[in-house]
């Protein structure tokens, strides 16, 4: 209430306060950035990471990183145009991939611009509705973190017994398991079968989130499927590049350090979540470098600075050759979008579904 009555009091300075709000928002995550990579710098030996680098066959990293980089490429535009089909209109494979390559470009600035400029681009090719377009890839959000918590639950199992953990990563790494796939399961079911609850249902039937509702247990089956798939494409590549630093980590062991990795990755605490997993990778892959010439660290810190700006590199290279005709367009717009905080909608976002229609229960 005194909030609210300061703000009418005083709109020039409620408006100054929301411009510093939305500065400093910008401004933590390359704080964050910096600090981080300062202190990766800071704490690296650049003669390990140089003989790291001389051990490795630049042919064969380059290999690894450009099929790696199209295989994941053609399978991520595969899901986002099924999710489309899905959820909003018929969309192919073919119409899918300059979709999904504006979205590499915009992935570069934040992921929250990606997610954008997909929806930008169906409804500046198709004239689909915003909204609707941008509650199908969040659903699309929502079934990667099911997958990965499937797959670390998976990875976990396969490994029981291996001591590679300590007992506190053990208990955050079940943890994540049972709060993400118990909680996506309460999130679907309750807008599944229209369950109510106070304050919660109202958000739920927001647009952004109408697939929720719309979505059967099958289409939530076949995405995790379709999306473990793709997790485990990106892991293959990983485990190659790490075999060509000297690397040995065993493969069963990457299903549980490489979804805990894309966990900490996604804190918004740096620009595209640079840092924070280099320093983890340290600890986690140290023990399974061969020879450690100069240090483990340096051999790790080697891989994982290669292994991100070389992935991101031959992302943006595939990403170039199937760009779209709206593809500049949509970049700049969802550019701006994701620096000013807002977005361009055709309909309102918070505008509860007028007369939602109560879905069919399913086994």
């Amino acid at each position: 209430m005194l909030g609210a009555d300061f703000n009418r009091r005083c709109p020039v300075s409620a408006r100054q306060h929301g411009k510093l709000g939305k500065t400093l928002r910008r401004l933590l995550p390359w704080a964050g950035t910096v600090l981080l990579l300062g202190y990766l710098g800071w704490t690296t030996d650049l003669d390990a990471v140089g003989h790291a680098l001389s051990e490795v066959s630049i042919l064969a990293a380059l290999a690894v990183a450009l099929v790696g980089t199209l295989l994941t490429f053609l399978a991520d535009s595969y899901c986002v145009g099924r999710v489309f089909s899905r959820f909003v209109l018929p969309v192919g494979f073919r119409e899918a991939l300059p979709i999904k390559a504006t979205s590499y470009f915009l992935n570069i600035l934040n992921y929250n611009a990606a997610l954008v400029g997909m929806a930008f681009y169906l409804q500046a090719s198709r004239k689909a509705p915003f909204w609707k377009s941008l509650g199908a890839l969040f659903f699309l959000n929502l079934v990667d973190i099911h997958a990965l918590c499937v797959l670390l639950g998976c990875g976990l199992v396969l490994n029981l017994g291996a001591e590679f953990l300590s007992a506190g990563e053990l208990t955050v790494a079940w943890g994540a398991v049972a709060g993400g796939i118990g909680g996506f399961w309460l999130l679907v079911l309750t807008c599944r079968f229209d369950i109510r609850l106070p304050v919660i249902s109202r958000v739920l039937r927001l647009d952004l989130l109408r697939p929720l509702a719309e979505a059967r247990v099958a289409d939530v089956l076949v995405l995790t499927g379709l999306r473990m798939l793709f997790l485990l494409l990106y892991i293959g590549s990983q485990y190659l590049f790490l075999r060509l630093f000297g690397v040995a980590v065993p493969a069963l062991r990457l299903l549980v350090y490489m979804p805990l990795l894309t966990f900490i990755q996604i804190i918004p605490i740096s620009v595209s979540g640079l840092g924070a997993p280099q320093l983890v990778m340290r600890h986690f892959y140290a023990p399974y470098v061969k020879s450690p010439a100069g240090g483990a660290e340096g051999v790790i810190d080697a891989f994982s600075t290669t292994s991100i700006f070389g992935f991101v590199m031959f992302r943006v290279l595939v990403a170039y050759l199937f760009l779209g005709e709206f593809s500049r367009e949509v970049i700049e717009r969802a550019g701006r979008a994701a620096e000013n905080g807002e977005t361009e909608p055709t309909s309102s976002p918070g505008a509860p579904h007028t007369s939602p229609p109560r879905p069919e229960r399913t086994s």
